[in-house]
């Protein structure tokens, strides 16, 4: 028997034809974060002056509880270019979709990049940092993720990140209740407008497990499809949507053979 095989690979799918090969998960070690390059070459440079001769030499580049962070699990990055507006309440988004630049919510379609918010009640309800503005960004990435029975994520946002205008929330995935990936955003630009690049790191995934896992992403196939609209029918089935979760779970496990 493989050791790659399906009970050890985290699998992540999306119906975006080219964000494979434009703007595909990474794992973490391979974010490239500009003070984290600037750390380590200073501290290279350094060593090559001789500072590694000193015992008492320390450095932010030997820091194990900020760089080990950076050796686990995976980071998931913006696909499209957004520009967020800011209104009295709330805000005004837009993107290119698909061969037009539209501003404000679009007709949901299956697995489609989508930009919402949690309704004014429950932004109400939830713990808001002071400096953030009053709105939250909540962003459907349009990936989904299969993972081994059991196996959780937990969601956080990139540590020391390059740019401050948002900070994703923390959560725990659970690809059996829910196999979509998305990010509500907690946002501080302080300017009316703000583009945010594709290719901008949006929020850090890591397996709540010691094993390691193989990763794997793919387009979107039939059976992934089958998939997204069989989950979306069950919750669809009622007005309380969590009532539906260990029906759902046992879909799951049943559906991806987990």
């Amino acid at each position: 028997m493989k050791f790659w095989n399906r009970k050890n690979k985290i699998e992540f799918f999306h119906n975006e034809p080219s964000i494979i090969d434009t703007f595909p998960i990474m794992e973490s070690k391979d974010l490239k974060l500009n003070w984290a390059n600037k750390a380590r070459q200073d501290f290279q440079n350094l060593i090559k002056e001789g500072a590694g001769n000193n015992p008492e030499f320390s450095h932010l580049a030997r820091c194990p509880g900020i760089f080990d962070l950076f050796k686990y699990g995976y980071v998931i990055s913006l696909h499209k270019d957004i520009l967020i507006k800011r209104k009295d309440i709330g805000f005004e988004w837009q993107f290119k979709y698909p061969r037009d630049h539209r501003v404000g919510n679009l007709p949901s379609k299956l697995n489609d990049f989508e930009i919402t918010s949690p309704t004014e009640a429950n932004i109400k309800l939830i713990s808001i940092p002071p400096w953030a503005d009053n709105f939250i960004v909540k962003i459907d990435t349009g990936w989904h993720v299969i993972a081994p029975k059991g196996l959780k994520f937990i969601m956080l946002p990139i540590a020391y990140p390059d740019t401050f205008d948002f900070t994703s929330s923390i959560g725990i995935l659970n690809p059996a209740v829910a196999t979509d990936i998305n990010f509500q955003m907690f946002w501080h630009a302080k300017e009316d407008i703000v583009t945010i690049k594709a290719g901008t790191p949006l929020g850090h995934l890591i397996p709540l497990s010691e094993k390691k896992y193989q990763m794997v992403q793919r387009n979107m196939n039939q059976r992934d499809r089958r998939w997204v609209e069989k989950m979306a029918s069950a919750y669809n089935s009622t007005f309380w949507n969590h009532t539906m979760r260990k029906k759902i779970v046992d879909m799951y496990n049943k559906y991806w053979k987990r």
